[in-house]
């Protein structure tokens, strides 16, 4: 028995509300499943659930015997999903959208554009391909949540209310769909909907869900066998014909023109010819039970029985993924984060501040230098230095630092938030990866945007501070044409070295922290705000850290209204002070290191608890 799905007694709980009581129930590989219940009835939780988007409080979940619990990935790799809103990029194309899901699960690159075409062909939408989904109509982005769901032809699918927003021909599109994924390819589909009618002919098992409890679950035609067969008649008087169905101790129901009744032990001849003999009787006619009758069967009901236990066997080999891959999900992961950064229209223009900065602040000190030395020649001035690279770059840096800062707070602080908001983390956390996947992927593709954007900064200063003022030794000019030395310039360059190394430590910890609040915050304005705080915060208590002010992360990287920073010190050094002094050397190492580690551990463990809606 290939079971494609299995839940055994889910639990599931909102604070102290329980969301989800004790739900089992079991899909067959080409079964399409039609849960049911009303808005709040718990199947769009019971759905999260079996994709890990929230963790049951009891009961386990079974994906062609896999337990995602220990093995997401893998059963991932089998899944497609529909949940509510879908949710994608809107500044960018359709295609662009699918591409990179295509390749986060596991789809080599030359097969990803091809799974693309194929599914857009699937719902529709192939004049729109190249169109931003921020100009799709709301049925043509519920069309486009369905392409996303079958990329990697899934042998199971979760469909969460997907006629949504589709015309009548989008939905008689979607029927076929599911009848040729159902019965030619032997997929499994999980379909919720509160349209009970464009269920009919659709589904061969149902499920009744009633305030998150199982109320009725089975075969279909086991389940119309339950309800029963009922009579629809018409004709004339229709009062009279009530009159005389109640006479025969039958319980008839009036719809307009039409009476409904249950014969139970009745001949059918019995009835029609007593209503005959009174009344003009038109028609006399079975109807089978629909799915509205088998719900409303269930919700009537006080308490039923499931019709089928939990399954209690398990398939022995599982099934593998059509395509995609269960294989290096990090790398994966990396490069679905880096894709999604370099589409947006901002990432670009935001990561050129800095250098810009740093082209500011050189070209700045570059025209203080040439002004001084005219000043002396003009004999306006006794002396005046002559300029040395390793302050340029120092001051440059100094500049660009804070700048850097604030770009990488702005992104890190951004990166869960705004998927949160805009839905797309979802779609990432149902493909063949798990949470510590996506995680690492957003964390090291924010690193690597800072570590770019440090070295672009750099290189920039660097480049610039060659060209205008060089890298000799810094002298002292008189108006005499005397030269003194101020500042060796073998003897400043380790200590440059040193200083811009060290500057990577603050601001990666900077990052992390953006995105540790970014996950707690959930709203981008709210999670810009708390990574401010976070960062800044502690800097209004160095009055009550005295000597320990060294283990504040604002100690190491250049403000506004304070500079105790490594590169401070190159400034000094580079200058020529025999006074020099970094404050904190002894903890620019260790103190960011600790911040670095804390963020990471607090970013970790607030993922793994976080509850994907």
């Amino acid at each position: 028995m290939n079971e494609a799905l299995a839940l055994r007694d889910l639990q599931f709980k909102y604070g102290s509300r329980a969301a989800v009581r004790g739900v089992s129930l079991q899909l067959q590989a080409g079964d399409c499943y039609g849960f049911l219940g009303h808005n709040g009835a718990g199947k769009t939780t019971v759905m999260r659930l079996c994709l890990g988007l929230l963790r049951p409080s009891h009961g386990s979940v079974r994906i062609f015997g896999i337990d995602p619990s220990q093995e997401r990935r893998r059963a991932n790799s089998l899944v497609g999903a529909l949940i509510e809103r879908p949710g994608f990029h809107l500044h960018v194309s359709a295609r662009q959208n699918l591409v990179a899901l295509a390749r986060l699960q596991g789809i080599a690159k030359h097969l990803a554009k091809v799974e693309v075409g194929r599914v857009i062909e699937c719902v529709g939408l192939d004049d729109a391909i190249d169109r931003k989904v921020g100009t799709f109509s709301m049925g043509m982005r519920q069309r486009l949540g369905i392409a996303q769901a079958l990329l990697g032809k899934p042998r199971l699918l979760f469909l969460d209310e997907p006629t949504n927003g589709l015309d009548p021909e989008g939905i008689a599109d979607l029927r076929a769909l599911l009848h040729r994924l159902t019965r030619e390819e032997g997929t499994a589909i999980m379909l919720s909907s509160h349209q009970l009618a464009e269920l009919d002919g659709l589904c061969n098992r149902v499920g009744v869900l009633r305030e998150g409890s199982m109320v009725i679950e089975g075969d279909l035609d086991s389940l119309r066998r339950r309800v029963g067969v009922r009579h629809v008649i018409t004709g004339e008087p229709i009062a009279e014909m009530q009159r005389e169905l109640e006479g025969m101790n039958l319980e008839p129901s009036r719809d307009g023109d039409r009476l409904f009744v249950n014969l139970g032990e009745r001949k059918a001849d019995d009835v029609t010819r007593a209503l005959a003999t009174k009344t003009k009787l038109a028609s006399f006619a079975p109807e089978q039970a629909t799915l509205e009758r088998i719900y409303l069967h269930a919700a009537s009901a006080d308490a039923e029985q499931q019709e089928s236990a939990a399954p209690t066997s398990e398939p022995s080999t599982p099934p593998v993924p059509h395509l995609g891959s269960t294989q290096k999900p990090r790398r994966r992961a990396y490069g679905f984060e880096l894709t999604t950064l370099l589409h947006k229209r901002s990432t670009l223009p935001l990561m050129l501040l800095p250098c810009a900065a740093a082209a500011l602040a050189v070209t700045s000190y570059g025209r203080r230098v040439g002004e001084g030395l005219k000043k002396v020649e003009a004999g306006e001035l006794f002396s005046a230095d002559a300029g040395s690279g390793y302050l340029a770059v120092a001051q440059s840096m100094q500049t660009a630092t804070p700048v850097l800062a604030l770009v990488m707070l702005w992104f890190a602080s951004q990166t869960i938030a705004s998927d949160l908001t805009g839905d797309t983390l979802r779609n990432s956390l149902i493909r063949s990866v798990n949470r510590k996947d996506v995680l690492f992927g957003k964390v090291f593709v924010l690193l690597t945007a800072m570590m770019t954007g440090w070295l672009a900064a750099v290189l920039t200063g660097i480049a610039i501070s060659w060209a205008t003022v060089g890298f000799g030794d810094l002298e002292e000019v008189t108006r005499f044409g005397d030269r003194d030395l101020l500042a060796n310039a073998s003897d400043v360059w380790p200590t440059m070295l040193v200083a811009l190394a060290q500057m990577t430590l603050p601001l990666a910890a900077i990052v992390t922290l953006g995105a540790a609040a970014s996950a707690i915050a959930k709203r981008p304005a709210l999670a810009l705000a708390t990574a401010a705080i976070a960062v800044l915060g502690p800097e209004f208590a160095r009055g009550f850290a005295g000597e320990r002010g060294g283990w504040l992360l604002t100690s190491h990287v250049p403000i506004a209204w304070r500079d105790e920073s490594a590169l401070n010190y190159l400034a000094a050094i580079s200058r020529g002070a025999a006074d020099a002094v970094w404050v904190w050397s002894d903890q620019a190492v260790y103190a960011p290191v600790l911040w670095l580690v804390a963020a990471c551990v607090l970013l970790r463990i607030w993922v793994s608890r976080l509850r994907i809606s």
